[in-house]
């Protein structure tokens, strides 16, 4: 059994905010997925944490080459794990959905495949819905409630990004790329969290 974690960046077109988080908009695109798989039957600690991947639209050539090249290395990794288990946060609600949805567009794989690989064959662990377990909005409304993974980062003191989503349009506008890159490394830190978040379960009185 082995974790995946994984994120992804959008693009917000300045005359149109949904464009980032629907996938279905003329101007969506993915610009940047970051990955770091362990091949481990137990999540790694923080001495096993290793730097993720990045992978660049810029770099790659465009959007469909990011994707396709993306495709490639989950299908290898699925192919060797039967019991790959997904982390990432909020990737039920967008990572995932955004993915398929792109994917499917530029016909990297038939939706029945994207489908399979991205949501039934792996198990899947979302940090911002177990998040609402956490949350002290949650706990005073007593009713579940969304958490950003920057509130939740603040309360295991886990190093919090500085900059938001929509900063990153605007240099990805710009060709800051160097600023998106410093964006991407500052906001994955998804291994501290899940084991923030279950020892939070396990060890909660």
């Amino acid at each position: 059994m082995g974790f995946l974690f994984l994120d992804i960046e959008s693009f917000v077109a300045p005359h149109n905010e949904r464009s980032g988080l629907n996938p279905h908009h003329d101007e969506s695109k993915v610009i940047v997925i970051a990955y770091n798989y362990y091949d481990l039957r137990k999540a790694p600690c923080a001495g096993e944490i290793k730097a993720p991947t990045f992978l660049y639209d810029w770099v790659e050539g465009s959007e469909k080459e990011l994707l396709d090249k993306f495709w490639g290395i989950l299908k290898e990794i699925h192919e060797s794990d039967d019991f790959l288990k997904i982390v990432g946060f909020n990737q039920l609600a967008y990572d995932l959905p955004y993915l398929f949805s792109r994917m499917d567009y530029h016909a990297i794989a038939h939706k029945q495949e994207l489908f399979d690989i991205l949501f039934s064959f792996p198990r899947h662990v979302d940090l911002a819905q177990l998040g609402m377990a956490i949350s002290e909005d949650t706990k005073r409304d007593e009713d579940f409630r969304c958490i950003s993974q920057k509130k939740i980062n603040g309360y295991f003191d886990i190093p919090i990004k500085v900059d938001n989503g929509k900063d990153l349009s605007i240099y990805y506008a710009k060709e800051q790329y160097n600023l998106i890159e410093k964006y991407v490394k500052e906001e994955f830190t998804f291994e501290l969290l899940y084991q923030s978040v279950l020892d939070y379960f396990l060890y909660v009185k």
